[in-house]
C-alpha cells in the first residue's frame, strides 16, 4: 500500500488514544501484586452460558473496508487527553484461572525461567524475536467517507478455536464521543513504515465484539473521559480470510491469552504514534512490577504515547519465543505511565460469546 500524506484527525480525535491522560492514575496505587491476576488461580468456571444481554456483536463489510483502505494508509497524529473520577476505583475483573498457549508449539510458558523483558519505560524498539514480529501489529481505523479523520491503533493476533480474532482496546472501534461503531479496519501484522513494509499482507475486520457496560458507559470528549464503562476497555475483532483465503492465525501464529492468572512481569507492546514517536515502528515498555490501575488492572512507568491504544500486555514473556500470555491491553496513561484493564471473567465471557472458545484450547489452574 503505497503511503499518503498525513492526514489531520479533526473529528473523533480522543477516540483514536492510545493514551489517555489520566491524571489520577498516580495516585491509585496498591501493593504490586494486588491485583485480580495475583489471586490464586482457579480451576475453569462452572457458569451457565454467556450472559449475552451484556455482549454486543457488530457486523463490518470486509470487502468494503479493503476497498476502502486500498493506497490510503497514513500516518496521522492522535493527540488527546482526559480524566476521570479520581475517587472512582473500579472492581477487579474476577480471576479465572484459564489460559491458552501460543501457537509456536513449545507449550506452557513456567514462570521460573527469567522471563519478561526487565524494566524499559522508553518507548524502545520491540525485539522482533520468534513469534512477536508477525502476532502483533497495528489496526488502522476509519469512519469517515471524506477522509477527513483517519486513525491507528495497536492490536494482537490471540490463539482461538476459530483462528481469526484479534484483541485491541474498546475505545479504538467504538466511538467514545458520539457512539457508534467505526466502521473500516485493517489489521497489518509486524506493520512498519505507515505499511509500506506488511510482511504478511493485511486483513479486513468482519465481526467486532464489546461489553455493553463500556459501550453504554465509557464517554469522552475534549475534556477528558468518564464513566465506569472504562473498566471494560477491551474488545475482540473476528478478521475475514485474506486474498489467499487465509486465516489470520494460520498465517502467523498466534500470541497466548489468559483470563486471570498470577502476573509479575509485564510487557506492553504498540505503535506510539505522537511525538517523540512516529508510529512507523513497534515499540515496548516492560515492567518487573506493577502498581493497581483504578479501573482494574495494570499501571506501569512507560511513556508510550497515543497510537499504543489496543497493543497487548503479557505476562510470561519468553524473549527468545517472542512469545506470551495476553492479559490485557493498553487503555489510558499520562505522560509516565500506562494502563490496562485486567482481562479476567467478564472478559473470558466476551471471548466465548466471539465463538473463540473450543474444545481443549483452556488450561485451568495457572500456567505453571
Amino acid at each position: 500500500m503505497a503511503k499518503q500524506s498525513r492526514r489531520g484527525l479533526a473529528a473523533l480525535g480522543f477516540a483514536l488514544v492510545a493514551t489517555l491522560s489520566l491524571a489520577a492514575c498516580a495516585t491509585t496505587v496498591n501493593a504490586t501484586g494486588t491485583a485480580n491476576t495475583a489471586a490464586p488461580a482457579l480451576g475453569p468456571r462452572p457458569a451457565p452460558s454467556p450472559r449475552v444481554d451484556l455482549m454486543s456483536k457488530f457486523d463490518l463489510d470486509p470487502e468494503a473496508s479493503s476497498e476502502h483502505w486500498q493506497d490510503r494508509i497514513s500516518d496521522p497524529d492522535a493527540p488527546g487527553t482526559g480524566d476521570v473520577d479520581p475517587d472512582y476505583q473500579a472492581p477487579n475483573d474476577e480471576s479465572t484461572g484459564l489460559f491458552a498457549v501460543p501457537t509456536d508449539g513449545q507449550g506452557a510458558i513456567a514462570s521460573d525461567e527469567g522471563i519478561g523483558l526487565g524494566d524499559e519505560y522508553s518507548g524502545a524498539l520491540a525485539p522482533q524475536t520468534g513469534m512477536n514480529h508477525g502476532t502483533t501489529g497495528r489496526l488502522y481505523i476509519s469512519n469517515d467517507p471524506e477522509w477527513q479523520s483517519m486513525m491507528v491503533c495497536s492490536a494482537t493476533v490471540v490463539t482461538s478455536a476459530t483462528h481469526d480474532i484479534i484483541a485491541t482496546a474498546g475505545h479504538c472501534v467504538w466511538d467514545t464521543e458520539g457512539g457508534g461503531l467505526m466502521q473500516h479496519m485493517l489489521f497489518v501484522p509486524g506493520d512498519e513504515d505507515d505499511a509500506e513494509v506488511a510482511p504478511w499482507g493485511a486483513w479486513a475486520a468482519s465481526e467486532v465484539f464489546l461489553r455493553n457496560e463500556f459501550k453504554d458507559d465509557a464517554n469522552s470528549s475534549e475534556e477528558g473521559v468518564w464513566g465506569e464503562g472504562w473498566a471494560y476497555d477491551y474488545a475482540f475483532v473476528r478478521l475475514a480470510p485474506n486474498d489467499q483465503d487465509e486465516k489470520v492465525q494460520d498465517a502467523v501464529g498466534a500470541q497466548g491469552i489468559a483470563f486471570g492468572v498470577p502476573a509479575d512481569a509485564l510487557v506492553a507492546i504498540g505503535y506510539p504514534t505522537a511525538e517523540p514517536f512516529d508510529g512507523r515502528s513497534e515499540r515496548y515498555c516492560a515492567a518487573s512490577t506493577w502498581s493497581r490501575y483504578q479501573m482494574g488492572g495494570y499501571s506501569i512507568d512507560c511513556t508510550m504515547t497515543p497510537g499504543c491504544s489496543g497493543g497487548g500486555w503479557f505476562a510470561r514473556w519468553d524473549p527468545d519465543r517472542g512469545a506470551g500470555y495476553l492479559v490485557g491491553v493498553s487503555s489510558t496513561g499520562t505522560d509516565v505511565t500506562l494502563n490496562a484493564n485486567a482481562l479476567g471473567a467478564d472478559a473470558y465471557e466476551l471471548f466465548e460469546y466471539a465463538g473463540a472458545v473450543g474444545d481443549g484450547l483452556f488450561e485451568g489452574g495457572g500456567t505453571e
